[in-house]
């Protein structure tokens, strides 16, 4: 009875979650958030973050690791755990990415291999071979399916960079005896604009196949190399804010970025990243 006490209050979390996640950005809840400006990551070059557009890991020069943790509205089962390392190489750049969401009783993984190359200093194109498998209930166990995410970035000016991303393009499904479980197909597109040295305005627009239009903006300001400021926005139906900082030292960069989302309440998304020197 404690067991079921504890589930039901969760899933009704999880479930008013899912409702009003679904109607401001459509990626699924186990693809951890961004800490970009208004999670306007699609043209993003700076750093390749993890389950984001895989073309910006060809802008990597150096073997890079990153820890990454989001905690929902103040749930720990709402929380999201996410690892990534970069490996430059001359011809090819390899990464390698896992994501896990839930608890005990309900659980997604994501682990993905992504693969990204430069052509030119101009355009940047990647691709992402994903592997999702979700725990449903002790009987059911875990089911599992595969997929893929490609990406575009283009500098078109040397203040302006287009970025494209598809990502589960084959319309992967998990199938069960009793349900099925689709992962969204979402196609994003964006720019990054340069308006100053020290200041960037990213725009974005997604589109799932069966999910309104979700559009997001946002601003990044740095006034030193160790330190910038991110504000930004994000919607569909409401609008939800977004701010952010990232702080480096050394080979360590630390970010945290925060939105909120009415009625739920707070995301807290925190991000430890580290470069190794040439």
């Amino acid at each position: 009875m404690k067991a079921f006490a504890k589930i039901v209050p969760v899933a009704a979390i999880v479930w008013l979650t899912t409702i009003c996640y679904a109607q401001t950005t459509p990626v699924a809840t186990i693809v951890p958030g961004s800490y970009v400006a208004g999670n306007a990551s699609v043209a993003y070059t700076a750093e390749w973050q993890p389950f984001q557009n895989p073309a910006a890991l060809a802008c990597e020069k150096q073997f890079g690791l990153t820890l990454l943790y989001e905690n929902r509205y103040i749930t720990a089962e709402l929380s999201n755990a996410a690892f990534s390392a970069a490996f430059p190489t001359r011809y090819i750049n390899v990464g390698a990415q896992f994501s896990y969401f839930g608890y005990a009783e309900y659980n997604e993984m994501l682990a993905a291999v992504t693969f990204a190359r430069t052509f030119g200093e101009i355009f940047h194109v990647g691709v992402e071979c994903d592997y999702y498998a979700v725990y449903l209930s002790p009987t059911e166990r875990y089911h599992s399916t595969a997929t893929v995410q490609v990406g575009l970035q283009v500098q078109v000016l040397p203040t302006l960079t287009i970025g494209f991303n598809v990502f589960n393009p084959v319309f992967s499904k998990v199938k069960t005896k009793l349900t099925e479980k689709r992962l969204p197909a979402i196609f994003s597109l964006g720019t990054n604009y340069r308006i100053h040295d020290k200041v960037s305005w990213l725009v974005q627009i997604d589109k799932e196949v069966h999910s309104p239009v979700r559009w997001a903006t946002g601003f990044e300001y740095a006034p030193f190399d160790v330190f910038d400021v991110r504000i930004g926005c994000y919607g569909s139906d409401y609008v939800v804010p977004t701010l952010g900082v990232g702080v480096g030292f050394g080979g360590f960069k630390f970010h945290l970025h925060c939105e909120y989302r009415n009625p739920l309440g707070v995301t807290m998304l925190g991000v430890l990243q580290y470069r190794f020197k040439q």
